[in-house]
């Protein structure tokens, strides 16, 4: 016998290491760490020294008081990132069930019985009325020799890494998209006001046509064009009001609230400062560690990897181990005694040998699962660098587009001081002054967009950087 067992226990031990063969090893990217676009962005200066997010939260850079109380609203009350959570917290009692195949189960039982036989069919002892009492528990334990628990643990916990990772990307997009809307919210309101003051002009220009024209001064051209230019600005506002209104739904809905909560907080306008050309942007290998996406990716590669491993461990043998310890009696009192104790162990060996080729397929199948989640983790890298580059190429351009619409402020300034002169002078007509005065406006509408699209591509580009790697509790 004692040879036998030590012939036993050599073999697992020798089948375990077998089955122990396949353990995860995080996957490597090698990603270059100076940004190609850096050397495209003009004069927007990239310190790859600095990590974008060590002083902390980006938006309060912008030291907007309302900016601040949106974002926070939103990290607390959005709905989608409250199911987010809550996959969390499946995940982590899926963690929890895995677990509780290392340790034994133990089940505890009762009964009691009260049986009258017949007296013409019975004989002996089985005649009469008759009480059965039994008590016990029963235990089994399996012990995990070849890593069926230890493979369902490490998967259960990959998901649970996979659903953090998606918690914070989902986190990332919310500050994004109500940092975003607030930005054109406010752009909006700066092109309304605007609006408002040269339709305020273009009256003006109007009410000169008007006595002109009545004068025999001008024509009654000249007149019909002011109006038409002052009734085509007027026609604006309404889908301007809209433009507002909906992104001011958006983000009362993104802070889990209805549509009509943040009106009032919102409807008058606050100037925004504009960010610094010298952006901290940190290494570009640095969004490796950063991105979430890519943490997901890389848990879904881990997961892949102990379901492909707890294949392989599937086609070893599972060993057993069960024990009860009881009491059964025919009187109540004498439950507990001595004499009424039972009790039995047991030890099973279960090793399947031939299913049609199933263990194969589920092996094949979980490899081909491991293969294509490292293909995906591998694309979800590349496209986290291109995300990065384009953010920061289209955050770098819109700077210089800005710089340029500033200096064709300048001139288009000096060419409607010109025609004003030039029309007082009687040299120009007044069609001279609206051209050159709707130029001008248009300018400033530009300015204007092209202020706000540097704010939406900051918030999208410090999303494409990651947002930092926090690990949720």
């Amino acid at each position: 016998m004692w040879l036998r067992l030590m012939l036993f226990f050599p073999l697992l031990w020798l089948l375990h290491a077998c089955a122990s063969s396949n353990d995860y090893t995080p996957p490597s990217f090698k990603a270059k760490d100076t940004w190609h676009a850096q050397h495209m962005l003009g004069q927007l200066k990239l310190d790859e020294t600095l990590n974008p997010f060590a002083e902390g939260d980006w938006w309060r850079n912008m030291h907007d008081p309302v900016l601040n109380q949106l974002i926070t609203e939103a990290s607390q009350n959005n709905r989608d990132l409250a199911v987010a959570l809550a996959n969390i917290e499946r995940a982590k009692a899926s963690v929890d069930l895995a677990s509780a195949g290392y340790l034994p189960t133990l089940q505890a039982n009762a009964n009691a019985s009260r049986n009258r036989y017949s007296k013409q069919n019975s004989f002996g002892t089985n005649s009469g009325t008759r009480n059965t009492f039994n008590a016990g528990l029963q235990a089994s334990w399996e012990p995990d020799f070849f890593g069926r628990t230890r493979y369902a643990v490490a998967a259960a916990q990959a998901n649970l890494g996979m659903q953090q990772a998606m918690q914070q990307d989902l986190l990332l997009a919310v500050v994004a998209e109500v940092a975003s809307n607030y930005f054109q919210v406010r752009g909006l309101q700066r092109q309304l006001a605007s609006a408002q003051q040269d339709i305020q002009l273009l009256q003006d220009i109007e009410e000169i046509a008007r006595v002109q024209a009545e004068n025999g001064i001008t024509t009654r051209f000249d007149l019909a064009r002011a109006q038409g230019e002052r009734e085509a600005y007027q026609a604006r506002l309404p889908n301007l009001e809209a433009e507002i209104n909906t992104r001011i739904y958006r983000i009362a809905v993104l802070t889990g609230q209805t549509p009509e909560t943040h009106a009032q907080l919102l409807q008058k306008y606050a100037p925004l400062a504009m960010p610094p050309d010298r952006l901290p942007v940190g290494l570009r290998s640095d969004i490796l560690k950063r991105r979430p996406d890519i943490q997901q990716a890389e848990r879904a590669f881990a997961a892949a990897t102990a379901n492909a491993s707890y294949a392989h461990a599937d086609r070893f043998p599972s060993f057993l181990l069960t024990g009860a310890i009881g009491s059964s009696t025919r009187v109540f009192s004498d439950l507990f005694s001595a004499a009424s104790l039972t009790n039995s162990i047991a030890a099973a060996l279960a090793w399947p040998i031939y299913a049609g080729g199933a263990f194969e397929a589920n092996i094949d199948i979980a490899d081909a699962e491991t293969q294509a989640a490292l293909a995906s983790y591998e694309q979800s890298v590349l496209l986290a660098l291109e995300d990065a580059e384009s953010a920061l190429m289209r955050y770098g351009k819109a700077w210089q587009t800005l710089k340029q619409l500033k200096i064709a402020e300048e001139t288009r300034q000096q060419a409607m001081a010109i025609a004003k002169l030039r029309y007082e002078a009687g040299e120009e007509s007044l069609l001279t002054v609206i051209d050159a005065k709707r130029t001008l406006i248009a300018t400033g509408n530009d300015i204007i967009n092209s202020e706000t699209n540097i704010l939406v591509d900051l918030a999208l580009l410090y999303k494409a950087l990651g947002g930092g790697w926090q690990v949720v509790p």
